[in-house]
């Protein structure tokens, strides 16, 4: 059987990327021809990846499948939509478009137009979410119960253990002696960084002034990023907040390997890949309780409400420096990884693509 698959954009270090080529190992090594299209292609990625309008001549091929990973809009789901062979969708969230009203309205629109084209992409033969939260909005734009499902997103042991870690950085954090916060993730205003800018402001200023937040991500909405930046001043945080950008995965890597703590006050994850890369590297975890997230951690890490800044403060005190309670979150976590596993994911890949066979 000829099983393709298809995306937005592909290339090294990004979760869904990391998702498609996982699935793509796991067919092939049931035997499948396989082939990934996508509209966007990293130069690093052209010799893998085929651009999405080669898929046409497949279109009309009632032999050949297509699984298709919508997490933004983009017209290559014309090419779903026209699709004879089996479709499957994997939907990985889009960002409720009102969290960037009045910041950025390219990215406003985009997000708006994602989920009005949702519905639209029902008519399919199956569709997964990557989280139960995820698959409740496929319920909610009309999809069929029967028909949908979950498929967490596959952890790769051999892309994190293929990484080696940045030796400056590593010398610089390691030399500086503080405690290291840590929030991954891009720089958009539904993840509650002013929050955790704040939740970190009296952590540093009532409780460890040895203490140093780092956040991680791109950064592309000019105006975001001022009042961020506003923030950070006005809390005269300047010394004590890092936003890092962009960095490569080795970079990545050397800030999971010395984090004290991950922290996320996102109000909207689909799944939050941080999350499971925190488990990984042992970095314990203090995070907001909303949309997927306690999902993802499925009783791991230490999940928080709106208690105030003073009182989640102390909790991220106490997980830094409560030994036996770090340790036991720790364990926690690395107990829920194994639900990532590649086997886990293999086995649900196999039931629903046998049962589509057998349709």
């Amino acid at each position: 059987m000829h099983i393709c698959q298809m995306t937005n954009g592909m290339m090294y270090g990004d979760a869904v990327s990391n998702h498609v080529i996982e699935i793509d190992k796991i067919l092939k090594s049931w035997g499948h021809e396989t082939d990934i299209f996508s509209g966007y292609i990293a130069p690093e990625m052209t010799k893998r990846v085929r651009p999405d309008h080669e898929y046409l001549s497949y279109v009309n091929n009632p032999n050949v499948w297509l699984i298709f990973h919508y997490s933004v809009y983009n017209p290559n789901i014309s090419l779903f939509q026209r699709t004879k062979g089996k479709r499957i969708l994997i939907y990985h969230n889009i960002t409720p478009p009102h969290f960037f009203k009045g910041w950025d309205e390219k990215i406003y629109f985009e997000c708006d137009l994602g989920y009005r084209a949702l519905s639209h992409l029902s008519e399919c033969d199956f569709a997964w979410g990557d989280s139960e939260f995820n698959r409740q909005a496929l319920l909610e734009a009309g999809f069929e119960s029967s028909k949908t499902g979950v498929l967490p997103i596959i952890l790769s042991d051999t892309y994190y253990e293929s990484l080696s870690h940045n030796d400056d950085l590593d010398t610089k954090l390691q030399y500086s002696q503080q405690t290291i916060w840590l929030a991954v993730g891009r720089v958009v205003p539904n993840k509650g960084l002013d929050d955790i800018i704040r939740l970190f402001y009296v952590y540093n200023r009532a409780i460890n002034a040895q203490s140093h937040l780092y956040i991680v991500g791109s950064r592309y909405i000019s105006t975001f990023n001022a009042a961020l930046d506003k923030l950070v001043t006005e809390l005269n945080l300047q010394n004590d907040v890092t936003f890092t950008g962009r960095v490569t995965d080795s970079e990545l890597i050397t800030y999971y390997q010395n984090a004290d703590m991950y922290v996320t006050a996102s109000h909207h994850e689909g799944f939050c890949i941080p999350l499971i890369e925190s488990m990984y590297f042992g970095v314990p975890i203090l995070a907001r309780k909303n949309t997927a997230i306690p999902e993802t951690l499925g009783g791991a890490g230490i999940l928080f409400t709106d208690l105030g800044y003073h009182v989640v403060a102390e909790m991220a005190h106490l997980l830094v420096t409560d030994i036996e309670l770090r340790q036991h979150v720790i364990q926690t976590q690395k107990n829920r990884l194994k639900d990532f596993s590649f086997s886990n994911a293999e086995s649900i890949l196999r039931d629903v693509l046998e049962k589509l066979v057998s349709a």
